[in-house]
């Protein structure tokens, strides 16, 4: 399995959305239309082109904290193995050791979630513009990853060490501008502090009928069939 389809496993897994590759370092927003190509999407363009205007609004703050399993997490305070990272020590440090190859760490300690509101709306917009494609899906969530640290292992036996700041390392901040990070081995993927998004919620027109409609049944008449996609969808 790629490097990306195993990043969207995770994601689709975690928070039942697509994966936004590459992860925080791409330029997707809400009301990008685009494709599937090899299990990623592939921005084409954005609604905005069609005058097509949305409202948008601000979901509930989410969170992803994943290790990849057999993995050991050991802590360090004054060059001894603790439990439990005392406040205020000197010298600490974590270190991942991953005993699979290919493995991950994703710490996003905050998820700002985007999207747009008036999905239905928009959709009966995209109705009428000419040339539009059943095919095209539209970004209507994204994920905002603040401080994240994302990263993937190519051997096995590689260890990650995180130190620095004693509170970014108690609370598993590892994306914190105040951790100093280190590697035994190359790795795959390295992403840390920036901040950009991971995770799409798309949404397809249904030209040919079908679907559902986000209206409730007295105010379908007229207007656009939608269908929300989910991760587990296999007709991209």
């Amino acid at each position: 399995m790629g490097l990306p389809n195993q990043f969207n496993d995770i994601i689709k897994k975690h928070l039942n959305v697509y994966a936004a590759w590459l992860p925080v370092t791409n330029n997707y927003k809400l009301g990008d239309y685009g494709i599937f190509s090899d299990g990623v999407f592939i921005k084409m363009g954005n609604i905005s082109e069609f005058n097509v205007s949305f409202n948008e609004a601000t979901g509930p703050d989410a969170k992803l904290d994943f290790t990849s399993t057999d993995t050991k997490v050991i802590r360090f305070a004054a060059g001894a193995e603790v439990d439990v990272i005392p406040a205020g020590s000197i010298d600490a440090k974590i270190t991942f050791k991953f005993s699979r190859e290919r493995s991950f760490l994703i710490k996003i300690p905050i998820l700002k979630v985007h999207e747009i509101q008036n999905i239905q709306q928009v959709a009966n917009q995209l109705k009428t513009v000419t040339g539009w494609q059943k095919k095209w899906k539209v970004v209507f969530q994204t994920y905002d990853a603040k401080e994240p640290v994302i990263i993937s292992t190519i051997a096995a036996g590689t260890e990650l060490t995180f130190g620095g700041d004693v509170n970014a390392l108690r609370e598993l901040k590892l994306g914190s501008a105040d951790v100093e990070f280190g590697s035994t081995k190359e790795l795959g993927l390295n992403i840390q502090g920036k901040e950009g998004i991971v995770g799409l919620g798309l949404f397809k027109l249904n030209l040919l009928g079908g679907g559902i409609n986000i209206l409730s049944d007295d105010e379908k008449q007229g207007e656009a069939s939608v269908s929300i996609l989910s991760p587990e969808d296999t007709d991209l």
